[in-house]
């Protein structure tokens, strides 16, 4: 999404005989008659396909078979063995259906600029078959879901209890999606029949312009045929008129035609997604709806990646790609590459679990991908391409099962905190300039080409930004100060610094060592206890790092990504715009303290001095930054990560439990230079960094 740029797409998977096909149907007057009862899930073509127009995209839904079968026209020996070819090439039953369900990739048809609809609705599944006596086993399972409460449920969604027969499946979701309860009205069956009346009135065929909300006009056909892929684009529509405020979902296709599968007909899917977008719950939400909030969940992913998947963004920062674009690829990833028999599973626990199993499965994607990309990154050229094509092919690397096994062992934050830091990078995007009304809007990145440091090169830096936080990376850093250009001595150190909210600190030794730490609290805090003690402050953000001679960063895995311990009189902190609070900091430049900081959590009883003996494993995760007149010191448990005296001359490190940190160079070292780098909001405060030295 960044720079403008839209997603690559995935080629499509198609019949070539469809394509030269695949365009109006018109009536006749043949007789028809109804067609056999068969199971819902199987997968139909039909033999009489019109043509493809490329000006426009038609449907043709073969809904009813002629009475006379087709007359058999005699085939030689050559014909013989070109289809013997095209059935190795693309397996089909005697019966017309695609192969078996399990073993097909993802269907994907790119659309044109209109939709042309058929009015008429699919079939509906085994109408004639009484399924309690062909399969009294997924009954009683059946029964045992409908005896179950939520918590059980998600047990029985992780364990797969019902994903085969597809009928129980689709019972299943029936029943949890009913169970989802809203604070917003829920569409009945009767509105989409009226929507439906009024978009597609009862001529055969009418043409609509694709929805505005879709990112593009391609839809992921999974295990449909032609009729229910033309329902789907029926139901997009009319969710498109009933929902008007939604201008940006790019997952919706693929969520439609999935549910669709196990749907008993438009009506029924239409009413489950209606349920899933209105669905309000901050802490246990479904689908972004605007382009601000689908971005925000794609650095919220990015800040989970950069915590629990280490070392994939260094790979893709080095090697001077762009990180929005690769992590604003996340979603679509399990709702477009991914299989057709992963993604059932998948939305087994979405549907009871909500957006966190999302971020789940993709971080145990992209940990999979970092092993396969680690031994041929110098031949991968672009990485948004390669880990699509590694979702696509993900069956060589695990199971549906095991994927899922690995998504729930992945360590992540609470559903509260993840949606404090939603709410994080929303409010950083909308100081971007992205407002909740716009569709689409492309997100300037850093130019690190023009840095101009006596410490890093602009590829090192470009690294560092790719280890910071999503919402502190959207913006340009600029420097706050510098031992060459401010004194080598701790005061200046807090002149200059304090007020900015976070920082960057970078010291480069007179051996050409360079490290570093991310400060992510303002200095001022260490004013904030009323003690002669030297007290710790900062949240579990802060990190410690090595560039040169080599790349590492430090930090704490992940148990709470923003928390931070506050005194009483902090407790009611909640968010703030910018323009409700801006301080002057001494050095004259505006900085807000609020618009980049995660809300506080529960107010600290006692402050955490350097001095305390014991403390417990919550006290010691905080000890973080600790400040006074005298020393600077980052990471303060089982030694200290750096060390700096009031002349800031020379420093030392040692291994430090607070990050988990081995020395960041040999233990004693003389400062060569040393830069703090804070963070440019360019667009609300462009005018008054005039005088600041900026990139």
């Amino acid at each position: 999404m960044t720079g403008g740029r839209s997603r690559q797409r995935s080629h499509s998977y198609y019949n070539p005989e469809d394509s030269k096909t695949y365009g109006v149907q018109t009536q006749t007057k043949d007789t028809y008659q109804r067609p056999r009862s068969r199971s819902f899930y199987s997968y139909e073509t039909s033999e009489d396909e019109p043509n493809n127009d490329l000006g426009h995209l038609t449907v043709s839904i073969p809904l009813k078979q002629k009475s006379n079968p087709p007359p058999q026209t005699p085939v030689n020996k050559n014909e013989k063995s070109k289809s013997k070819l095209n059935k190795h090439s693309l397996p089909i039953d005697l019966n017309g259906n695609r192969g078996n369900p399990n073993c097909l990739s993802m269907m994907t048809i790119s659309e044109s600029d209109n939709w042309e609809i058929s009015s008429s609705s699919g079939m509906k599944y085994g109408q004639f078959v009484d399924w309690e006596k062909i399969d009294p086993e997924a009954f009683e399972r059946y029964q045992q879901i409908l005896a179950s409460d939520h918590q059980r449920l998600k047990t029985m969604g992780r364990e797969g209890f019902w994903a085969m027969p597809h009928t129980l499946r689709a019972k299943a979701y029936s029943h949890i999606i009913h169970g989802i309860h809203s604070r917003c009205v829920n569409p009945e069956r009767d509105l989409y029949y009226e929507l439906s009346r009024k978009l597609f009135g009862e001529q055969n065929l009418s043409s609509h312009p694709i929805p505005e909300y879709m990112e593009a006009g391609e839809i992921p056909r999974y295990c449909l045929n032609k009729a229910g892929l033309n329902s789907v684009k029926k139901i997009l529509l009319c969710l498109g008129k009933y929902f008007p405020a939604m201008n940006f979902c790019p997952i919706l296709p693929a969520l439609v035609s999935l549910i669709l599968h196990f749907s008993q007909d438009e009506a029924e899917c239409f009413c489950s997604v209606s349920k899933l977008i209105c669905y309000n719950d901050p802490n246990k939400r479904y689908i972004d709806q605007t382009f601000l909030t689908y971005r925000a969940s794609c650095m919220t992913f990015g800040d989970i990646a950069n915590r629990c998947c280490r070392g994939i963004r260094k790979l893709i920062a080095s090697s001077h790609q762009n990180l929005f674009e690769f992590y604003s690829d996340w979603i679509m990833w399990i709702f477009a590459d991914l299989p057709f028999t992963y993604a059932i599973r998948v939305l087994d626990v979405y549907l009871l679990e909500g957006y966190k199993v999302l971020y789940r499965v993709a971080l145990a994607l992209l940990s999979l991908y970092k092993v396969s990309v680690s031994s041929r990154v110098a031949d991968v050229e672009d990485f948004r391409t390669d880990m699509k094509s590694f979702v696509q092919n993900v069956a060589r690397h695990c199971t549906a099962e095991n994927l899922l096994e690995r998504a729930f062992l992945v360590p992540i934050a609470t559903r509260k905190e993840l949606n404090l830091l939603f709410k994080a990078n929303k409010v950083s995007l909308m100081l971007k300039g992205v407002s909740i009304h716009q569709k689409r809007q492309s997100v300037d990145t850093v130019d690190f080409d023009n840095l101009r440091s006596s410490v890093v090169t602009g590829t090192e830096m470009r690294v560092v930004w790719a280890w910071i936080p999503e919402r502190v990376a959207l913006f340009s850093p600029i420097k706050l100060f510098s031992t060459t250009e401010h004194g080598e001595s701790l005061a200046s150190f807090y002149y200059y610094v304090e007020g900015h909210e976070p920082a960057v600190l970078l010291i480069k030794t007179v051996d050409e060592e360079v490290f570093g730490a991310f400060i992510s609290s303002d200095m001022t805090e260490r004013h904030k206890y009323d003690t002669d003690e030297v007290t710790f402050f900062g949240t579990c953000e802060c990190f410690v790092f090595t560039l040169r001679p080599r790349m590492e960063r430090y930090q704490r895995a992940m148990v709470n990504i923003m928390t931070r311990k506050v005194s009483p009189q902090q407790a009611h902190f909640s968010f703030q715009t910018p323009s409700e609070a801006t301080l002057m900091c001494p050095a004259g430049t505006p900085q807000d303290p609020s618009y980049l900081t995660i809300p506080f959590t529960a107010p600290s009883p006692e402050p955490f001095t350097t001095k305390e003996a014991k403390r417990t494993k919550e006290q010691e995760a905080s000890k973080f930054i600790a400040g006074s007149d005298e020393q600077l010191i980052i990471g303060g448990n089982g030694g200290h990560a750096l060390f700096f005296q009031e002349n800031l001359e020379e420093g030392y490190t040692e291994s430090c439990d607070t990050f988990k940190s081995p020395p960041l160079c040999k233990g004693h070292f003389k400062i060569q230079s040393m830069e703090v780098w804070g963070i440019q909001n360019s667009i609300c405060f462009s005018h008054c960094f005039s005088t600041q030295q900026k990139i």
